[in-house]
Order: C-alpha cells, then sequence, then structure tokens
C-alpha cells in the first residue's frame, strides 16, 4: 500500500475518471476526501468506496467558488491535519460553435475547469505542503489541452490553461518540493462518453479507429498515471505532461492508424 496513510483529495470524484481516481488511491490506503458538486452523488460515492474497504469522507462544493474551497480545505485539514495529494479532476464541457457561445457558458467552464484547480491548488499548498516541504498535486487536464476539439472552445482554452498552470506552479514550487504535474486523457469510456456514445455512435466508431492501440482508454488507466505522478515513483517528474490517449496524440495528421489485415 504505497498512499498507507497519505491524505489525498481527489476534485470532481464522484463519478468517471474521478471516482476510479479516489478509488485507486483508497485502494492504496490513503485516506481519500472526495470532492464534487453534488451532494447526493458525492454520499453514493463515499458509500461505494467505504464498502470496498476504503476509508473515506464526502466534501461537496463547488471548486469555482474560493471561499466554498476554503471550507473544504478546512474540512479536511481539521479532520485529518495534512493534505499529501491534490488531484485536480473536476471539469465540465459544453458544446457550441464558437460564434454562438454565451459568455455565461464561456466563464462557467473556466471558473471549474480553470479557476477552480487554482483556487485548490493555493489553499492545499500554502495551508499545508509548502510548510510541511512536501505534498504532489496531479491536474487532470485533456488531449483538448494539446490539440483542439470542434465547437468546444472554452473546453480547450480551459485545459490549454490548466497546462500552463501546471508549469508555471511546477516552478513556483519546486523548491518547496511540492511536484505538479498533468495528465492529458484522451477518448475514456465513462459514464458521461457512454451517454454521448450513444447520441452519436457512428462519431464514437471512427475516433476510436484512429486511435493507435484500437481502443478507448478505462477510467482505471487514468488513474493508474494519477496514483504514478503522486508517487515516490515519480519523484523527479516535475512540470510533466503525460498523455493517456492510446498513442492518439502521437497520429495527430489526420491520417487513419494503420491496420494489419488479418
Amino acid at each position: 500500500m504505497q498512499f498507507k496513510n497519505q491524505v489525498v483529495v481527489v476534485t470532481g470524484a464522484a463519478r468517471g475518471i474521478g471516482f476510479a481516481v479516489a478509488s485507486a488511491f483508497a485502494r492504496e490506503g490513503a485516506r481519500v476526501a472526495l470532492n464534487d458538486l453534488e451532494p447526493e452523488a458525492v454520499t453514493e460515492a463515499v458509500a461505494r468506496i467505504q464498502a470496498a474497504g476504503g476509508e473515506v469522507m464526502g466534501i461537496p462544493g463547488d471548486v469555482s467558488d474560493p471561499q466554498q474551497v476554503r471550507a473544504n480545505v478546512d474540512q479536511v485539514l481539521s479532520a485529518w491535519d495534512h493534505i499529501d495529494v491534490l488531484v485536480n479532476n473536476a471539469g465540465i464541457m459544453r458544446r457550441a460553435p464558437a460564434e454562438q457561445m454565451d459568455i455565461q457558458t464561456w466563464r462557467r467552464v473556466l471558473a471549474i475547469n480553470l479557476d477552480g484547480a487554482f483556487y485548490w491548488s493555493q489553499q492545499v499548498a500554502s495551508r499545508s505542503m509548502i510548510a510541511r516541504r512536501k505534498g504532489a498535486i496531479v491536474n487532470v487536464a485533456s488531449m483538448s489541452g494539446v490539440v483542439a476539439v470542434p465547437n468546444a472552445a472554452p473546453y480547450v482554452a480551459s485545459k490549454h490553461g490548466l497546462i500552463g498552470l501546471t508549469k508555471a506552479l511546477s516552478v513556483d514550487w519546486g523548491q518547496y518540493n511540492v511536484r505538479v504535474n498533468a495528465i492529458c486523457p484522451g477518448m475514456t469510456v465513462t459514464d458521461l462518453s457512454k451517454a454521448d456514445r450513444e447520441k452519436n455512435p457512428q462519431m464514437f466508431i471512427e475516433r476510436e479507429q484512429r486511435i493507435p492501440l484500437g481502443r478507448a482508454a478505462l477510467p482505471d488507466d487514468q488513474a493508474n498515471a494519477v496514483l504514478f505522478l503522486a508517487s515516490d515513483l515519480a519523484s523527479s517528474m516535475h512540470g510533466s505532461v503525460m498523455t493517456i490517449d492510446g498513442g492518439n496524440n502521437a497520429l495527430s495528421s489526420g491520417h487513419r492508424a494503420p491496420r494489419q489485415e488479418a
């Protein structure tokens, strides 16, 4: 149990990649604080991890509200004294052509995907990690942080910004032994992507065919990468951006992945 007795906070953790990350840390012995916007979803996720034997607490809250973030950090520090690992996973996507994107939607996506990661990182670093000269922050960006996807300008901008934030914080906080890294998930099978797949199955078939490995990732694939970056095995990885996408970014030319005939 490589994270035994360590305190880990995961935002956006009630489902999908966030839940897989929280569950993986709990299996590795961590005490996990699970944050998400909807209290009911947090309660359900906490119960599932507890049923599997994990030590977990729920801290519902909106990552885009700095006062709420401060209150959530208060909850964790009151219960467990310090924070060893922060995983900024909370994020939303809203689709529309850029010329039709309303300002309120633009601001909401940026507020959750980028501002929230900064609020959480600042609070956790300044109130726990810097003083202890120890900590790991992993930001869950996206392939949309290194390439663009259609009709998702605020999402693409926020994820590019999150990679920039990762690099900036790594420069500022390396002196305190607070490591900051990011992963960029590619196409991943989650409840959200399943719903999108049902709406447009042909698009997902075509996208999956373009992945060199020939398949979408699973949430556990992303969780394993997060655990690695947070662990001592990655003690010299700092300001790094890992793509977990089956080789999709490597094949960004628009060509199809080669498939040998059987």
